[in-house]
């Protein structure tokens, strides 16, 4: 059991911006988030302050080859300006193409190829039991339902 102690964030603003744009079978999207948050921690005797300047952005692009098939791809850049950014952990890249197959008007699929760079996006530790690597790619699918 550890020592008592408390957290305090201070009052914070997040700071975000969306736009979209379509055009004919085109489709565009961005967005912009940043989080400044400053951590003072007590744990007995222990004192001390935690920075996190949390920025991201994405940009997205798609087009629709027919009625039921849509093609894409988009990229997100992550990082965490208060701490190291040149280290793999306080930053991500992804960089991904994109498929999405409309079955019917309420059934689709989704395929994903994920270029990864980075892993400050919070990776599961117990799930890669040699260790994260600063690079990685993802395949990804999904089917789903919308009514």
């Amino acid at each position: 059991m550890g020592p008592e102690g408390s957290l305090h964030a201070a009052r914070g603003f997040l700071h975000a911006y969306y736009a979209e744009w379509t055009k004919g079978k085109w489709y565009f999207a961005g967005e912009y988030w940043r989080v400044p948050i400053t951590l003072n921690l007590q744990a007995g005797a222990d004192s001390g302050v935690v920075s996190i300047d949390q920025r991201s952005w994405d940009s997205m692009v798609s087009y629709q080859l027919s009625k039921k098939l849509q093609v894409g791809t988009y990229y997100s850049h992550y990082i965490n300006k208060a701490a190291d950014y040149s280290q793999p952990e306080n930053y991500s890249k992804d960089w991904t193409v994109a498929g999405r197959y409309n079955f019917s008007s309420t059934f689709y699929g989704k395929l994903e190829i994920h270029f990864l760079h980075g892993m400050g996006i919070g990776y599961y530790i117990d799930t890669n039991p040699d260790g994260l690597k600063p690079n990685s790619v993802l395949l990804a699918s999904r089917v789903g339902f919308t009514f």
